[in-house]
C-alpha cells in the first residue's frame, strides 16, 4: 500500500461540544465549508476532524485530543476496525467512516489526490483489519439487534416506523424490509432521505413534521436519529397500538424523558441493544488487540510512528 508524503502533514482532531445544539451547529458549519480540505466524522459516540490545519471552532467547541502524521492514519483505521467504539467490532461505525470518505471525496477529491487516497487507505485498513483479525465475527450490528427484537414481537399487519435516515437508520429499515413482512414507514428531517430509504425497504416516508399522522396505529417504532434534542414527544404517541415497543437508539435519546414513562409503551434504550451484543466479548477483546497490532503494523511498514 502506498502512502504518499501528504501523510506529515495530516492531522486528527476530536472535538467536544458544551451542548448537542452547539455541537451540530458546528458540524453544520465545517461540512459546509468548501474551501478547506477536510474529513467530518460525526457519529453519536464522536465528532472528529481531520485535515491539514486545526479547524475554527466557534464558542461553547473546543478540541480535546489530537493525532498528527502517521498516528491520525492509524486513529482513522482504528475507528473504521470498531476499535474505538464501546462495543468492540461494531459494524454501524464502518458504514459511518465510509459515508464520511465520500462526503470528502465528492467535495474535494478530485482537488486533493493525495490526502484522498490517504483516507481510502485509511478505510482499507480498517476493513483488512476486520477480516484478518476476525473482530466482526459472530458479532451482529445494533441496528439488526434491534430490528429483530421488532420482527420477532410484531405481527405480518402490524405497521412499523423507523425514525431516521442516516447509517444506523438505514440499516435498521434494510433489515426490516429484507427480513419482516409488516409495514415499513420512515420518517426523516430530511424527506428526500426518507424517501429513497422507503422505496428501498418497500415502505412510504414523510418528514419529521407529520410524524404524528406517520406514527398512527404503528405497533413499533425504532429511532436513530443525529438530533441534538428529542424528536418524539407523548403527543406523537397519542394514536399508537396501546402495546408499543419503542426502541431508542438515538445518543442523546430521541425520545424525551416523559415518552419513557407512558403506561402503554415498552421502552428499550440504547444501552439495553448494547448490553445484547456483548457476546463473547473476551475472544472479542483479543481479535480487538490483534487488530490494533495490525494496523500499527501496517502504518509503521511506511511511516515511523
Amino acid at each position: 500500500m502506498q502512502i504518499e508524503k501528504p501523510i506529515q502533514r495530516l492531522t486528527a482532531f476530536h472535538i467536544e461540544a458544551c451542548t448537542p445544539e452547539v455541537r451540530e451547529r458546528a458540524v453544520h458549519a465545517l461540512k459546509s465549508d468548501m474551501e478547506t480540505p477536510r474529513l467530518v466524522l460525526d457519529t453519536c459516540q464522536r465528532f472528529e476532524v481531520y485535515g491539514y490545519e486545526p479547524p475554527q471552532l466557534g464558542e461553547g467547541v473546543q478540541i480535546v485530543e489530537s493525532y498528527s502524521q502517521a498516528d491520525a492514519l492509524e486513529h482513522f483505521s482504528r475507528i473504521a476496525a470498531g476499535l474505538e467504539s464501546r462495543t468492540l467490532g461494531e459494524l454501524e461505525i464502518m458504514g459511518q467512516v465510509r459515508t464520511a470518505y465520500k462526503m470528502f471525496h465528492a467535495h474535494f477529491g478530485k482537488h486533493h489526490i493525495e490526502l484522498d487516497r490517504i483516507f481510502q487507505d485509511g478505510v482499507s485498513l480498517g476493513r483488512r483489519a476486520r477480516r484478518e483479525s476476525g473482530i466482526d465475527a459472530n458479532l451482529t450490528s445494533l441496528g439488526a439487534l434491534a430490528a429483530r427484537e421488532l420482527v420477532d414481537r410484531m405481527g405480518p399487519n402490524d405497521p412499523v416506523a423507523v425514525i431516521g435516515s442516516g447509517s444506523l437508520a438505514s440499516n435498521v429499515a434494510r433489515y426490516l424490509g429484507k427480513r419482516g413482512k409488516m409495514p415499513i414507514r420512515v420518517a426523516s428531517r430530511c424527506p428526500d432521505n426518507a424517501l429513497n430509504l422507503a422505496m428501498e425497504c418497500g415502505g412510504f416516508a414523510t418528514g419529521l413534521d407529520n410524524l404524528t399522522h406517520l406514527l398512527d396505529d404503528v405497533a413499533g417504532v425504532i429511532t436513530a436519529t443525529a438530533a441534538p434534542h428529542p424528536v418524539i414527544y407523548p403527543e406523537h404517541l397519542e394514536d399508537t397500538r396501546d402495546d408499543l415497543l419503542l426502541i431508542d437508539l438515538g445518543e442523546p435519546a430521541d425520545c424525551c424523558t416523559s415518552v419513557q414513562g407512558l403506561e402503554h409503551v415498552e421502552y428499550l434504550d440504547l444501552l439495553e441493544i448494547e448490553s445484547r451484543s456483548q457476546t463473547n466479548t473476551a475472544d472479542r477483546r483479543q481479535c480487538a488487540d490483534k487488530a490494533g497490532k495490525l494496523i500499527r503494523k501496517w502504518v509503521e511498514e511506511k511511516h515511523a510512528l
